[in-house]
């Protein structure tokens, strides 16, 4: 009788695509299709829901277990190659004893760790190039499920009311952070576009049509930038420019100086896009914030537990529930003031050193091309978005994976050709190499 046998690296693609539908909030949306609750949006960001905690836990757990197995934690490389993401959890980590909330605080703390377990998972597991494809791929095909939607219930797919009546949001629950996952795809699916891949241009379509849709002019400006940053360091690595550091230096510091030319001229760019100086009144908030984040500046109110302290009763009378500051940088202050600030900051320049160091080393350059830029825009959507460090944002997973470093991967070496008198070798040399 013939046995059903299931492989072990099967296993783990499937539990991939279960978190990776998960953190894209693909699985969400079919959750949320069935929900009846009665809670309100604040009742609801407080009191979470279970099956996210279920599908979270999984994340974290199953993760785990494969660290410990692999004994990941006793590296000493480990540590030091991801020194700043691992200060930046011990930073949120000891907000929750100063919390307003501690054991709020806590729980998303949990919720945090199982994005980066999860993404530590993925870095592990797989190369640089197929985790550009599998993120670009799926992101596409969560994008082909709400045009579907958007056919046979446009109630569900497009906003109805307000100032955004008719933007398409498909099945994330809010059509802006939809609209930069779709870009952050199509700019993942990049290297494999430029190759003719027909799978990648497909899912990169989908993508670029449910972006038109939403009409999110960050998201449109986040495929100009990212696509006109790769098409110059792709320039700079088809030149060989990269083989040497100080050419390759000075060629970045020439970009930088560009990126300046045009932050000088960011009034008239905000006009280009389509997108007024307060930001879509993002500028009044932080206005009306900065007075609660002056009165505890150094350590904050807690990793996530601004919204739910007495402080913050203030502000929503006046403006409302909204959950987050619509900034990663003034969120990181409410959570963990400047401490958890400067904490980010490191964690970002070194995300950045890594991928441009592997440049340099001509590591996959084409990829981590592609992994610096979506990094760099990640530094800069974060001051307009709460991107970094949100644990419910696709885009923080992303971030995870291209921060996250490992000294894992077994390569065989090729065998000598054997002497004549030789034996032949028995089994293989194999080496270590980061991811």
């Amino acid at each position: 009788m013939n046995r059903l046998q299931v492989r072990y690296s099967t296993l783990a693609d499937a539990f991939t695509l279960f978190g990776v539908l998960f953190y894209t909030q693909v699985i969400g949306f079919f959750l949320r299709l069935g929900n009846v609750s009665t809670l309100d949006d604040a009742q609801q960001d407080l009191e979470g829901n279970l099956a996210n905690q279920v599908c979270g836990l999984l994340t974290l757990l199953v993760p785990l277990f494969f660290f410990i197995r692999h004994k990941v934690f006793l590296s000493k490389s480990f540590y030091r190659q991801n020194l700043f993401l691992l200060l930046f959890l011990g930073c949120v980590a000891a907000s929750i004893s100063w919390s307003s909330e501690p054991m709020l605080s806590f729980k998303r703390f949990v919720a945090l760790l199982s994005v980066v377990f999860f993404a530590g998972f993925i870095a592990w597991r797989y190369s640089l190039e197929r985790i550009a494809f599998l993120f670009g791929c799926v992101i596409g095909a969560a994008a082909l499920v709400g045009l579907i939607f958007a056919v046979i219930r446009p109630d569900i797919a497009f906003i109805s009311g307000g100032i955004r009546d008719g933007a398409f949001r498909g099945v994330f629950a809010e059509k802006n952070a939809g609209a930069r996952l779709n870009a952050i795809a199509i700019l993942l699916l990049l290297p494999m576009i430029r190759q003719r891949n027909l799978l990648a241009m497909l899912y990169g379509l989908f993508a670029l049509i449910a972006i038109g849709l939403a009409q999110s002019a960050t998201a449109i400006a986040l495929i100009v930038a990212g696509t006109a940053s790769y098409a110059y360091f792709i320039t700079l690595i088809r030149l060989r420019i990269n083989r040497s550091l100080l050419a390759f230096t000075a060629a970045t510091l020439v970009f930088f100086l560009l990126c300046g030319v045009l932050y000088a001229n960011y009034a008239m760019l905000l006009e280009l896009v389509g997108r007024d100086p307060s930001l879509t009144d993002r500028t009044l908030i932080w206005e009306l914030l900065q007075p609660l984040i002056d009165a505890q500046f150094l350590k904050g109110y807690g990793f996530g537990a601004f919204w739910a302290s007495a402080d913050a009763d203030a502000f929503i009378t006046r403006w409302g529930y909204i959950g987050n500051a619509h900034s990663g940088y003034v969120e990181t202050l409410l959570n963990g003031g400047l401490i958890q600030l400067i904490a980010l900051l490191l964690m970002f320049a070194q995300t950045l050193s890594k991928r441009y160091r592997a440049i340099t080393a001509d590591q996959s350059a084409r990829y981590q091309a592609c992994a610096l830029v979506i990094i760099g825009l990640f530094v800069v959507t974060n001051y307009v978005a709460y991107v970094i460090p949100n644990y419910r944002s696709g885009e923080f997973l992303i971030f995870c994976v291209l921060s996250l470093t490992f000294r894992h991967h077994l390569v065989a070496r090729p065998q000598p050709l054997p002497a004549a008198n030789a034996r032949p070798m028995r089994g293989t040399f194999r080496e270590q190499r980061p991811c």
